[in-house]
């Protein structure tokens, strides 16, 4: 009789395991199966108000709590991005999070249930990671399809998607305090937040939290480690090509302001730089989003950028001079970049004939290859520099348009490879740091037919499922 209704106990815990009182109301997930195994599934969680309206372009707001039980079964519309679809939207702020399906534990004779709320101080709590996506702050979702996030759970961690504005709907700055930029940052930021204070709930640890992502996600978990705003809310970060010193820190500030304006004028050419900033502002939230998306796709300049001082303002000061005071969250880093970052590029742009026509410009023009934020000393003579770069990748006699792989090596150096290695040297006197090259062979690496690598995107394999197997065992917690 005991152990009958034991049975019956653990029948009824198990339907109970999907359903998880938030703070801000109950949520019913799903169990989902991949390659014959099951995991839960909680998909389209709100962690923030719809950013409609006078909240577009502003930092998020707190989702309303709501009453019932929230179907979190699918994953909601993606937000607008520069090739925009029927499945996106500018209520979008939602994330899913992804649990291993340990239906049951046991302690002595007892049945207890997975779920946290039952059993907080019977069940080890996992470790959790938080992927923010790639995608040059232009492109990008949460999307299970590109990375899905089994192979993950099977390392026996808890995964957190989450959503965040792009373009100018999450990056446009006026560059004052009318709009202060950076609008996606901050709603990565609300989605840690989240994070920390509900992962308990899904059977995670709130003290063990790792951040992590790829190119654009990957400079933006390095712009979170610069930042305070955002400590104690992870315990570790992953920067995988991307990282606090990638772009952030050669943004043209002014860029900024006149993107705003630009975006404006490509809709009312009547505007001029007369208007006022909050003239631009309220006319720009005064459009529906498909008017609005137009000028997003026909002008990416928008990005991270500096914000004046305010309360609610979170990138206030280059990164460089943080990493370098120490004043940043001194937290163990993983970072690394492949083998050839700027493969893809090429492909894209008409494959070997362009290698060759980059090739043929630093053959004739020493200076292109000189980094744009390299400050050169009055009286230096530049081509003398870039004579000197030319040498340390073909040799005094070398040339590139001979060598078309020092081309890729090159522009992959500029692109990712210099502001990686430089955050290591920074970062590295003050917290353990993990540097490491991504060399995986696969499918990716032979985009051009006279150079091989890893190109850019093959990191999204890391934490991937779309080829149906595990590449690697990937890194949990440090």
């Amino acid at each position: 009789m005991h152990r009958l209704l034991s049975v019956v106990f653990v029948s009824v815990a198990l339907a109970q395991d999907l359903i998880v009182d938030l703070p801000d109301g109950t949520i019913r997930g799903s169990e989902i199966t991949y390659q014959n195994k099951s995991y839960y599934g909680y998909r389209g969680i709100p962690f923030a108000t719809p950013p409609l309206g006078k909240l577009r372009f502003q930092g998020p707001v707190p989702p309303k709590p709501w009453d019932g039980i929230l179907e979190a079964n699918e994953t909601q519309s993606c937000c607008i991005s520069m090739s925009p679809n029927d499945q996106m939207s500018e209520d979008c702020l939602y994330l899913n999070v992804y649990t291993p399906a340990r239906k049951a534990s046991t302690n002595g004779s007892v049945w207890m249930s997975y779920r946290v709320s039952h059993c907080c101080d019977i069940i080890e709590k996992l470790p959790v990671m938080l992927w923010i996506y790639g995608g040059g702050f232009t492109i990008g979702c949460t999307s299970d399809v590109t990375t899905g996030p089994f192979s993950l759970l099977d390392e026996d961690v808890i995964i957190v998607y989450a959503n965040y504005r792009l373009g100018l709907y999450g990056f446009l700055s006026t560059q004052d305090d009318v709009v202060l930029g950076n609008a996606g940052l901050k709603d990565q930021l609300l989605a840690m937040k989240w994070t920390k204070n509900n992962i308990a709930l899904f059977g995670g640890d709130p003290e063990k939290i790792t951040l992590f992502g790829e190119s654009a996600g990957g400079i933006s978990v390095g712009a979170h480690i610069v930042n305070t705003k955002s400590a104690g809310l992870y315990r570790a970060a992953i920067c995988q090509s991307g990282c606090s010193l990638t772009y952030l820190d050669i943004t043209n500030q002014n860029d900024s302001r006149k993107a705003a304006y630009d975006y404006a004028k490509y809709l009312d050419p009547t505007i001029s730089d007369k208007n006022s900033t909050t003239e631009i502002r309220d006319f720009l939230q005064s459009l529906p989003a498909d008017v609005l998306t137009p000028a997003f796709a026909a002008n990416t300049r928008t990005g991270i950028a500096i914000e004046v001082e305010h309360e609610d303002a979170y990138v206030t000061s280059l990164s460089f001079s943080l990493l370098e005071s120490g004043n940043f969250n001194q937290v163990p880093l993983i970072i690394g970049t492949t083998s050839a970052e700027s493969l893809n590029t090429f492909a894209v742009q008409g494959g070997v004939p362009a290698v060759k026509a980059e090739a043929a410009k630093f053959d004739s023009d020493l200076t292109a290859i000189i980094p744009s934020d390299l400050l050169l000393l009055v009286g230096t003579n530049a081509t003398d520099v870039g004579s000197i770069i030319k040498d340390a990748y073909v040799g005094p006699n070398g040339s590139f348009s001979e060598n078309l792989a020092a081309v890729v090596e090159i522009t992959s150096d500029l692109m990712f490879v210099k502001s990686t290695l430089k955050q290591v040297e920074l970062q590295s006197n003050v917290t353990p740091v993990y540097l490491y090259q991504f060399s995986f062979a696969g499918f990716l690496s032979n985009l051009l037919p006279v150079i091989e690598g890893t190109p850019h995107p093959t990191q999204l394999i890391l934490c991937s499922t779309s080829r149906g197997r595990k590449l690697h065992r990937p890194v949990s917690s440090i």
